[in-house]
């Protein structure tokens, strides 16, 4: 009898569990990234454990950074599968992502997130992920990825690449698609954020800042050494603080001489004519100089 009775409630507790698998509720995706996908339904639980729509938005706006990068043209149809998974009714579990799009992404936006001190994240685990699509385990496999790595890419004249991919940015018209990676560049004579006169205001502005702080802080650095080996500790580590000052003035110093477009500009490798805003520094040494002057000696100046 005690026999029948365990039986009889493994059977109902499998029963039970199969039945409320096979009722899983679709529901419309409320996620903004996620939407125009390729698929318009989902289901929680996802992948990662979520219970709400709202819980998975809030983790995907955490790769923001990341998709807006460019480093795969499949990361938000990846992350969008884990986090916010395809539902059907004929399905009792969601559908995620297949082995093969995962190591796709994770080959091209690892080394990114590395070179940033990230790591991968642990629901983000390829072998979490079926290996292929079959009867036993769906999965979504993706278009393909056959771009060239992110830095090999040329830089197309068109947006035909992705109709409507820079319809998002403002100002569309100005900007253009980067093939492969999937990111748009902006038109170096392109007033995107500003409106006529208003940057030129604030390269003035902000040239006119940086020589004064580039003249009091010379100044401070003389009087210091004038002072010969009088000062203690305290006044050398101004004297420090002052010089890195006064080479992070610097760089807004060769910003303003050598103009926006010699700084922050490249050449559009399909038609050398026209100028595109630089995504990678090593593009425009002129870019790179500044970007070291700014960033390493502003940082030791509040280190010190």
């Amino acid at each position: 009898m005690k026999c029948f009775t365990a039986i009889l409630l493994t059977v109902t507790f499998v029963t039970g569990a199969i039945s409320e698998a096979s009722v899983r509720t679709c529901e419309p995706i409320k996620v903004a990234m996620c939407k125009n996908i390729g698929y318009n339904q989902t289901g929680m639980p996802n992948l990662a454990r979520h219970t709400l729509q709202a819980d998975a938005d809030v983790t995907l706006q955490t790769f923001t950074p990341l998709v807006q990068y460019g480093c795969s043209p499949q990361l938000d149809l990846f992350l969008c599968t884990v986090y916010v998974p395809m539902c059907t009714d004929k399905v009792a579990l969601p559908i995620g992502p297949c082995r093969g799009l995962c190591e796709s992404v994770y080959a091209r936006c690892y080394p990114v997130l590395s070179g940033f001190g990230f790591p991968w994240p642990a629901e983000l685990d390829c072998s979490l992920f079926p290996a292929e699509n079959n009867h036993e385990h769906m999965c979504m496999e993706g278009p393909g990825d056959h771009a060239p790595p992110v830095g090999t890419i040329s830089l197309d004249s068109s947006n035909t690449g992705r109709p409507g991919a820079c319809q998002r940015l403002v100002k569309p018209k100005n900007w253009v698609w980067v093939r492969g990676s999937g990111r748009c560049a902006q038109f170096c004579d392109a007033e995107v954020l500003w409106e006529a006169g208003e940057r030129r205001a604030a390269e003035v502005w902000l040239a006119t800042w940086a020589a004064l702080s580039f003249a009091c802080t010379l100044a401070a650095v003389g009087a210091q050494l004038a002072c010969g080996d009088r000062g203690g500790a305290g006044e050398r580590a101004l004297v420090l603080v002052a010089l890195c000052r006064c080479a992070a003035a610097a760089g807004w110093g060769v910003r303003a001489a050598a103009g926006r477009t010699a700084a922050g500009c490249a050449k559009d490798s399909i038609m050398p004519t026209r100028m595109l805003l630089a995504h990678d520094g090593l593009a425009n040494p002129n870019c790179a100089v500044v970007f070291l002057l700014l960033y390493y000696f502003g940082l030791a100046a509040s280190v010190w």
